[in-house]
């Protein structure tokens, strides 16, 4: 069984580009099929991974409630939705409604079974703390947090960033993404860096075809590989494969 790494991608604000960056770094962490991955869809309400990699909503996570005390490697298969050999996807409800029977119990169940299966389970999250979320930053071996380059969303980021360490987290096992940065128009580093008080990881330049590919179903790390955004994913991808990071919260002593 593989010991498989959870990383968890999170937005403060919604808009930032969230679900891009958790559908594109999948695909490129599969690396044509080097590591088995699971994507997993915890936008109960308002998930977008699918339409992001083309798939119909056959299964989601829903499909989960009948066998929550029998979920093993074995179980787990049948709530997937193929998108490549080896890469999966386990995608938020459909049906509206739906998305309140999932408890963050079960969540929790799934991420500690999801990793005997898979080299990486990427976890796309809502744009909003709760404990869904939570169970997800709870587990996750590294955590990666959106913004873009405007001051409202970069202020959210920061209280996320004071949350996260009031809980607390091991801040080596995160990296910030600054999504749709323009060097002319963005602000300047140093006001960057005063605002969030912690270092970058990485620079997704803004370019025209992303929205063409997210329309086009296919993420643009698949349809374009060698594009200067494709590129700066695949850093990012190669950083996540040389750290050895884990920010789980400690257990309580006793």
């Amino acid at each position: 069984m593989a010991d498989g790494r959870i990383i968890t991608v999170f937005a403060a604000k919604g808009g930032c580009g969230k679900t891009t960056v958790a559908t594109n770094l999948a695909t490129i962490l599969y690396d044509r099929g080097a590591h088995r991955v699971c994507l997993l869809d915890l936008d109960l309400e308002f998930g977008d991974a699918a339409g992001m990699l083309g798939l119909r909503s056959e299964r989601s996570m829903v499909d989960a409630l009948p066998v929550v005390d029998q979920l093993t490697p074995e179980t787990v298969a049948s709530l997937m939705t193929s998108y490549l050999p080896g890469f999966d996807c386990l995608l938020a409800p459909t049906r509206p409604g739906d998305a309140r029977l999932i408890s963050a119990s079960l969540v929790s169940r799934l991420l500690a079974v999801l990793p005997l299966v898979y080299d990486f389970v990427v976890v796309d999250t809502p744009s909003r703390f709760g404990p869904h979320v939570l169970a997800a930053l709870d587990v996750a071996d590294h955590q990666i947090l959106v913004t873009t380059p405007e001051r409202p969303a970069l202020k959210n980021l920061r209280v996320t960033l004071d949350m996260l360490d009031l809980l607390p987290y091991d801040r080596t096992a995160r990296s910030i993404v600054v999504n749709r940065f323009d060097a002319r128009s963005a602000l300047p580093a140093a006001l960057l860096d005063e605002l969030l008080r912690s270092p970058i990881a990485g620079h997704l330049p803004t370019w025209e075809g992303v929205p063409a590919s997210i329309n086009r179903g296919e993420p643009l790390a698949v349809a374009q590989p060698d594009h200067a955004v494709s590129l700066a994913f695949r850093q990012l991808a190669a950083a996540l494969l040389a750290s050895d990071g884990r920010c789980r919260r400690d257990p309580p002593p006793g």
